[in-house]
């Protein structure tokens, strides 16, 4: 692959990655989410690049959206660049397999070092070209990830406790609202249980428990 297919590559990924914001396939599962929390999921059998889901507030603001954004675009594009990648290799790897035993009668570890070297040569520019663009990327994000920083930490107090109460409405604290009542009916009809004996009695209970 040359430099202009590389760039091409890049472009279909970023062009992949608006496409799922357009279709917005986090909005479901950040849901449950709490603020800097976020969902990562299993790796994906060909790219083996984990699926992240960011959290995304109610009151997210321009800087957050964003750095959100960007880190979705970087997300979606090193999916696609690996996994064609890995297709590529295990593609190779059958054919050079298929090859050597039709011809020898089998396959060694040190036949298939020869094909690595070769796929390594082949491959050696469409890495570097990918290598100059995550770091370029990298550097981009700085900017726009401080802003983002600021802008949510800033609201971090107010977010928390918003999702506490709305998951607390929701049920997602199973048994919570079980266990006040519980604990106020203890105290009203005198079973709670009393204060215990002051710390060193109760160490030195322990100890004696063990002789």
């Amino acid at each position: 692959m040359n430099v202009q297919q590389s760039l091409h590559f890049i472009r279909r990924g970023l062009h992949c990655a608006r496409a799922l914001r357009t279709q917005n396939v986090h909005q479901g599962p950040t849901d449950t989410l709490l603020p800097g929390q976020f969902l990562v999921g299993a790796p994906h059998p060909v790219s083996n690049i984990r699926p992240i889901a960011f959290y995304i507030a109610s009151d997210e603001t321009p800087s957050e959206r964003t750095y959100r954004l960007m880190r979705e675009e970087a997300a979606s594009t090193d999916h696609l660049f690996w996994a064609d990648n890995n297709t590529r290799f295990e593609r190779g790897r059958i054919e050079f397999e298929r090859t050597r035993i039709d011809r020898t009668g089998s396959c060694t570890l040190d036949d298939l070092s020869v094909y690595f070297q070769e796929y390594q040569n082949e491959s050696y520019e469409r890495h570097v070209e990918y290598n100059k663009y995550v770091w370029k990327r990298n550097w981009r994000m700085v900017w726009p990830g401080i802003r983002a920083w600021v802008d949510e930490v800033r609201r971090r107090g107010r977010r928390r406790e918003f999702a506490v109460a709305r998951h607390a409405e929701q049920g997602y604290f199973f048994g919570r609202e079980g266990v006040e009542k519980d604990r106020v009916k203890d105290v009203k009809d005198g079973s709670a249980p009393q204060p215990s004996q002051p710390e060193a009695n109760r160490r030195d209970e322990k100890i004696r428990s063990y002789y």
